[in-house]
């Protein structure tokens, strides 16, 4: 069981975590391919909308004295917007594009200056080898058997805690035209920042794991003051509250998810 979960955290995390262009071809039939479907479709309308909301909004101000934008900024600055929610996909993908490219960047520094393939994959193998539960040295009551046991339901933690991500991403892809809609007006132009906000730390947070990474392969193994099992569990568990780090600094929505022995259970209890 604990090879079978190890080959497949292999072949899914680094994709999951790593994300980059072709994230944005999984919505865009919803989005829509032009201004007249899907997402666009119901934006473009609600263009409408919100001219008529200004419209009585500024009709209205005469008799209440309220503050409202003058008539030729609205205009302009629904027409920018406009332009922006039915290229909100071009706009996201470039986005997208270059925090991969800068994460890229980074684990190619690291197989450039230290010769190191800086993935998950190469980590995870380097921490559990693929014929270590299977060999005659594993025992699940050593010190070393508890260890890497663990370790594989951190990764598998880990490995949940990212596809909550990268569903995260999509959902905020297709919000993304009625995000920049909102933008045109100053009562709804708060969904626009938090939306801009939470896009932003998401994809920041790959930037920050392939930095994570990088040093987890810089560390000695061979550390005289602490043994390499006890340096591991330091780096697995700092990968794990990379997403509260970044909480803490610009805030995100929270992924985090504990993948334990009595989690476990109370899956099977739910479902039988």
């Amino acid at each position: 069981m604990l090879s079978s979960v190890n080959e497949n955290i292999l072949e899914w995390l680094d994709k999951l975590v790593f994300v980059d262009t072709r994230i944005t071809n999984t919505v865009t039939y919803v989005v829509g391919n032009n201004s007249y479907s899907g997402i666009n479709l119901i934006c473009n309308s609600l263009i409408y909308g919100f001219l008529i909301y200004y419209a009585i909004s500024y009709l209205l101000s005469h008799l209440t004295f309220a503050q409202v934008e003058r008539p030729f900024q609205f205009i302009f600055k629904l027409l920018l917007c406009a332009i922006a929610l039915n290229a909100s996909q071009t706009i996201c993908s470039s986005l997208i594009f270059i925090f991969s490219h800068i994460s890229n960047m980074i684990c190619e520094l690291g197989n450039y200056l230290f010769e190191y393939d800086i993935s998950f994959a190469s980590f995870i193998e380097d921490v559990l080898p693929s014929t270590y539960f299977v060999s005659d040295s594993y025992s699940l009551f050593s010190f070393d058997g508890l260890i890497k046991t663990s370790t594989t339901f951190g990764f598998l933690s880990l490995t949940i805690s990212y596809a909550i991500r990268y569903i995260l991403i999509k959902v905020l892809l297709v919000l993304a035209p009625f995000a920049f809609l909102c933008l045109s007006s100053t009562k709804t132009s708060l969904f626009f920042k938090a939306w801009f906000k939470y896009f932003l730390s998401l994809l920041f947070l790959q930037v920050f794991v392939a930095i994570i990474l990088l040093i987890c392969f810089v560390v000695d193994d061979k550390n005289e003051i602490l043994p390499s099992n006890i340096l591991n569990i330091g780096m697995i568990y700092t990968l794990f509250k990379a997403n509260s780090f970044l909480k803490e600094f610009i805030g995100s929505f929270s992924t985090e998810t504990q993948v334990t022995y009595p989690n476990m259970l109370a899956i099977f209890k739910s479902k039988f």
